[in-house]
């Protein structure tokens, strides 16, 4: 009588898994930083993080699913609010972890990877956009339940010129905002609310 074949199992979870992901996540972040997201490889990611390319291809069937699984730890922190009970103070606190993020290996792998204009990274580039503007909606929301946004204007425009301004602003200016900057782009959006 012969042995059944060993057949693979799904994805895994456990320590081993654990190590496998971390692994897989550090190898997709330095291939990154080696050859961006149009050099980097299924096979290249698998050697460097030690695993077979079919444990890679269970879990991560595409350079896409990489890069959103690198990110996601990153866009979960725009999950909660500041709540800091002011206006002018979440959206600061939201300008400063754009910012700071952005700094991260993750974030620069993010803007690197979104700049490419590759066709695959569409959703992901549209889902990470709409998951770190939330929070800025969400806080003007607030502001105006407490009646803060009175002569204002526009508060979506507010939301993304917010967002925006702290996201071009190393584009257009050579270095990320500092904490100066951040309050000028604030000034300029919310006059006489310092």
């Amino acid at each position: 009588m012969t042995e059944p074949s060993r057949r693979t199992r799904g994805v895994q979870h456990g320590p081993r898994s654990r190590q496998v992901v971390e692994a897989v996540r550090a190898a997709t972040l330095a291939e990154l930083a080696r050859a961006g997201f149009t050099g980097v490889t299924m096979d290249g990611v698998a050697r460097a993080a030690g695993v077979n390319r079919t444990t890679l291809y269970r879990r991560w069937p595409t350079k896409a699913a990489l890069l959103a699984d690198v990110v996601e730890p990153l866009l979960a922190r725009y999950d909660a609010d500041p709540g800091t009970g002011s206006l002018r103070g979440d959206l600061l606190a939201l300008m400063t972890a754009i910012r700071d993020n952005a700094a991260r290996p993750e974030g620069r792998a993010l803007i690197a990877a979104a700049t490419t204009g590759a066709p695959e990274l569409g959703e992901l580039v549209r889902a990470a956009n709409a998951r770190t503007l939330a929070p800025f909606h969400r806080a003007l929301a607030r502001a105006g339940e407490r009646g803060e946004l009175e002569g204002l204007g526009d508060a979506e425009v507010i939301a993304h010129l917010v967002f925006h301004g702290v996201v071009m602003w190393e584009q257009a200016h050579g270095a990320p905002p500092g904490d100066v900057d951040l309050d000028r782009i604030l000034g300029a959006l919310l006059p006489g609310r310092g």
